[in-house]
Order: structure tokens, then sequence, then C-alpha cells
């Protein structure tokens, strides 16, 4: 991998994420009841730090130390947000808020960068989530970038419905995966550079469409709900880099942080920042069936510094 890029993984090795069965995923609570380790790490030889406190700074952060910020045991439910900040329990209990590292992962996540080069324009004082790859389950543990995988989980449908392709026929035996319905939010101190990425990356198959599992719910429970207006903040696709100078980011789509300088001490200097990093099921999303509570998932996130020119 490059110099330039600096991964933080957090991934469910060996994880099964395990949702208590229900007859309707998006209308009760349901929840994950096993997450056994996630980690975060720096790769290679880089000048960048990570801090779940913003005091005690590592080149790793172990499943031991994350785990007494978020429990041993967090738990994803089937929720929505329209911010990726405030989550509720919805699409019935919209006023009724999520609770955090109990319906859904949430902790603070801050960055410290070294750097003894005279040149301050050329530090690399924005950090990215970056490089998506859309690894099989099987195989996803010995890579690394930006993923969310899962290995799926076999549903037969028992009433009809339209998946947006087409009409699912009653009795239809197929694969749902739990990776088609989670949502990443980056919620940073600067408003204007937080967002919501849907890992798929499936526009087409996001938010609030009237298809997939909206239109099975309805004709299961001979109801018709309104369809919230659609995340104003939300992301299908991570940041670009410039291809002749890769320490050069071309946007400011998936901008976690642009970091803010602390200290200059005799030509060394240091820049801090932060954001929070929430992770749930999306209640909305076109893919949310009821199966999905039963996969397994598998996490990575890719953070990667660079330099960010604004285009003239």
């Amino acid at each position: 991998m490059h110099k330039k890029f600096y991964l933080l993984i957090i991934s469910f090795m060996c994880v099964t994420i395990t949702l208590s069965t229900t007859v309707y995923a998006w209308f009760s609570i349901s929840k994950t009841n096993m997450i056994e380790a996630i980690e975060i790490g720096i790769s290679l030889d880089d000048n960048i730090q990570l801090s779940l406190d913003g005091i005690t700074y590592h080149k790793t952060i172990d499943n031991k130390m994350l785990s007494d910020v978020i429990g041993k045991n967090p738990v994803l439910s089937s929720i929505t947000s329209q911010d990726g900040k405030n989550f509720f329990k919805g699409p019935y209990e919209l006023t009724k808020r999520a609770t955090k590292n109990d319906d859904y992962i949430s902790f603070d996540l801050y960055f410290r960068l070294t750097s003894d080069n005279p040149n301050v324009r050329a530090h690399q004082k924005f950090i990215y989530l970056s490089n998506k790859i859309d690894p099989v389950y099987d195989e996803a543990s010995t890579l690394k970038g930006t993923y969310v995988t899962s290995k799926g989980n076999r549903w037969t449908n028992p009433i009809a419905f339209h998946d947006g392709m087409g009409i699912i026929p009653a009795g239809t035996n197929r694969l749902y995966y739990a990776k088609n319905a989670v949502r990443i939010s980056s919620d940073s101190q600067n408003p204007d550079i937080s967002f919501i990425y849907d890992v798929s990356e499936d526009r087409y198959r996001g938010f609030g469409k009237v298809f997939g599992a909206y239109d099975y719910f309805m004709k299961r429970l001979g109801i018709e709900l309104q369809i919230p207006p659609a995340q104003t903040n939300e992301i299908y696709e991570l940041s670009k880099f410039s291809p002749l100078q890769d320490d050069i980011a071309l946007d400011k789509t998936s901008l976690l942080a642009e970091l803010q300088l602390i200290s200059e001490d005799n030509g060394t200097y240091i820049y801090q920042g932060m954001t929070t990093i929430n992770i749930w099921l999306e209640g909305w999303d076109a893919d949310a069936f009821d199966p999905i509570l039963d996969d397994k998932l598998l996490i990575s996130l890719n953070i990667r510094s660079a330099r960010y020119v604004e285009a003239s």
C-alpha cells in the first residue's frame, strides 16, 4: 500500500452479528447481540496517531480500548437518521430517540499529525475516508480498504413484492445481505464536512425508495407510510485523489476532519482534529428486509491524509 495511505481498520473478525428474529424488522426493536472484536490501527510508518479521548494517543487502538468506550457487546438496531447525528426508532416512533451503543455504534475518533516539514503548505492536514473495495465475506479479513461485507442470509418471502427490478413472487428463496443497509456517518465538529456514507454505493436502492423493503412491509402490514425527505448529506462514493500527485485530494466528499495547528516548536508542527463515527442499519433502505437481522458483518475503514487545494 502506498505510504500516503493511513489505515484505520475497524474489523469485525470472525464476528457473528445475530439479531433477534422478528416478524417485521423495521417495525419492532431488533438488535445484534454479539460483536466480538473491533480494532483500530494505523499501517506503515506514518506520523498520524489516533485517540478515543483526545488525551492518550496510540498507533493502534485494540479491541479492549474500544470496548471501554462502546461496551463489550455493542449492538445494532434497524433505526433511522436524517443527518447522521440524531437517530430515531421509526417509522412509528420518530419522536423516540435511539440510544448510542445500545441501538447503534458510536465513538469519537481523534487525529494527531506531527510534521517537521518546513513547508507548511505541504502538511497533509486533511483526513479522509478512502479506498473503497468490495470483497466477498470469506476473503475480507485479509484485505485492507474501506468496506462493509456480509455473509448473507437465505430467506423465503411469504408474499409477493416489487424489488425495484421486478415482482418477486411469493415463495422465492434468495440471499439477503445486511451490508446493503449499513450506513456510516462522520459527525464532524465542522457541520459543513459531515456526511452519511451509503457503503453499498447503490444510489438506485438507497434511502426511502418505494420498492424493496418498503413495498414488502406495506403489503405485509396493509398500511402506507409517509417516506421522509432524502438525507441532504448522504454520499455514494468516496473522495478522489490526483493521479499525478496522490497526496492531493480533489474534493471533500468523504472528508473526516481538517486538522488544526495546535503548536509549533523548533520546526515541529502538531495538528489535531476529531470526528464522531456512527454505524447503523438504516430502516428506510430498500434492502432492510427481515433476514438481514441474522446476517454476519465484517467492516473496515481506511483513513488517508492528504493536502487539499481549493480549485481556482
